[in-house]
């Protein structure tokens, strides 16, 4: 106990170290992995939100969206690409083949 004393520098290293390891696993949010889709007619970021923003909120998807393909407004064009935030937890069962385009469907995981 007298070392401890006489060394408090370890001490606050470590409950920093403790404090920040704390705060970065109650903020992780799963690792995110992106894809690239073709933007269809009707699509928005709004819709596409519902779609594809897993658990993160449609505010939060529709930032990182418009970061991640340097968009300044919400305005997207039919026919182009976006890359779009896809959560890992998220589980595509089927993917369904049309004559022109391959479309992805996705199920909600229930956590127990």
């Amino acid at each position: 106990m007298n070392w401890l004393q006489k060394n408090t520098y370890i001490v606050v290293l470590f409950v920093a170290f403790f404090v920040m390891g704390a705060f970065l696993l109650i903020t992780d949010k799963g690792n995110t992995t992106y894809e690239q889709i073709e933007i269809q007619h009707g699509d928005t970021l709004w819709t596409l939100a519902e779609q594809y923003r897993g658990k993160m909120t449609k505010q939060e998807w529709i930032k990182q969206v418009k970061t991640e393909n340097g968009l300044t407004g919400e305005h997207i064009v039919a026919g182009h690409a976006i890359t779009v935030p896809i959560n890992e937890k998220s589980i595509y069962i089927a993917n369904l083949k049309s004559e022109e385009e391959l479309h992805s469907v996705e199920v909600a995981i229930k956590n127990p």
